[in-house]
């Protein structure tokens, strides 16, 4: 016998998801977790410690070689990761 109140799993964690605003935290673990698939696993090596704070991606980088390069294209990366995290997660890179 079948219940009548069953609903698909998707549309109970949609709503969970909905009533804990967790929409956004989800989109951040999405951005880190596409972090060296965007720079690419050279760069993504010599990155220590990625944290999103206020829309800002705070990037600490061992290289200051790296950091220079990523400095010039950084525009291109916030571009690229909010693609990939399909929202617009992030407005400006620090590096340090």
């Amino acid at each position: 016998m079948r219940r009548s109140n069953t609903r698909p799993i998707g549309e109970v964690l949609s709503e969970y998801i909905d009533a804990f605003r967790l929409k956004g935290k989800l989109a951040e673990v999405a951005l880190l977790h596409s972090w060296e698939e965007v720079v690419g696993g050279n760069i993504a090596s010599r990155t220590k410690d990625l944290k999103i704070s206020n829309q800002v991606l705070y990037v600490k980088i061992e290289s200051s070689i790296l950091r220079q390069e990523l400095m010039m294209i950084r525009s291109e990366v916030v571009k690229r990761l909010n693609e990939k995290a399909g929202s617009e997660v992030i407005k400006e890179i620090v590096l340090f």
